[in-house]
């Protein structure tokens, strides 16, 4: 890893993206906006730091992720949900990944388990996702394992094409991500994305997103959000 004073001497070289997206309710056919999201990653020390933050429609932040990977190898990442009152967080390292939980009381539980696969979380998805595309648009089902912060363990899912589609005359490449256990299959649907086929960068997802909803009462509980996000480069 290079030394961080040379890193910060040329970190005007350094690539950056940025990019937004709202969060819809599933059902509203993006007419029911909930949240918003700001995407930033920064080409550093031979891999790539992404920084994710969610705002509710006032401004408020809700939730935030950090990550680090090295091409599509996830090394870190670290997730704090505000409206939860909870924090994550994850490495991978020596064969193994490591989990590091806090929940609403401030407990911490940690936990760890033997790597089996390519490790996804937000941090290298995308990455992932272009590593692998030529195998991805000729059909080919490839097995991953998502790593899941709030249950210290990663969990299997298969990416697969579903097919390809216009969009004002750009094509997108549909990809669907399928949990491989019956049991986690019948608590998280489905979740589909859509990347453009010319710069592969990602431009709807369907599917659980980080921030959770809640009732109209504020005494509600929070419950899994299910949302269509629209992404936007700016």
């Amino acid at each position: 890893m290079m030394n961080l004073i040379w890193a910060l001497m040329f970190s005007l070289s350094f690539a950056q993206e940025k990019s937004s997206a709202v969060l819809y309710d599933l059902k509203s056919n993006q007419s029911k906006k909930l949240y918003t999201l700001s995407i930033e990653a920064t080409s550093i020390d031979g891999g790539t730091r992404l920084q994710t933050t969610y705002r509710d429609l006032e401004g408020k932040i809700i939730a935030q992720e950090k990550g680090f990977s090295i091409g599509d190898d996830l090394k870190e990442y670290t997730v704090e949900r505000p409206q939860t009152n909870e924090k994550g967080h994850i490495e991978v390292r020596d064969g193994r990944v490591y989990f590091e939980y806090e929940g609403p009381g401030g407990k911490t539980k940690k936990d760890d388990e033997k790597v089996k696969g390519k490790v996804l979380c937000v941090a290298n998805f995308t990455a992932f996702v272009r590593q692998n595309w030529d195998s991805l648009v000729a059909g080919k089902a490839i097995p991953v394992r998502y790593a899941v912060w709030d249950r210290r363990e990663t969990v299997g899912f298969t990416l697969e094409k579903m097919g390809e589609s216009d969009h004002s005359g750009k094509k997108w490449l549909e990809i669907r991500m399928k949990p491989t256990s019956f049991v986690i299959a019948a608590i998280v649907d489905p979740i589909h994305l859509w990347y453009s086929v010319e710069g592969k960068n990602l431009m709807l997802m369907k599917g659980r997103v980080l921030p959770k909803i809640q009732g109209s009462s504020h005494s509600d509980q929070w419950k899994d959000l299910d949302a269509e996000t629209v992404y936007t480069k700016d």
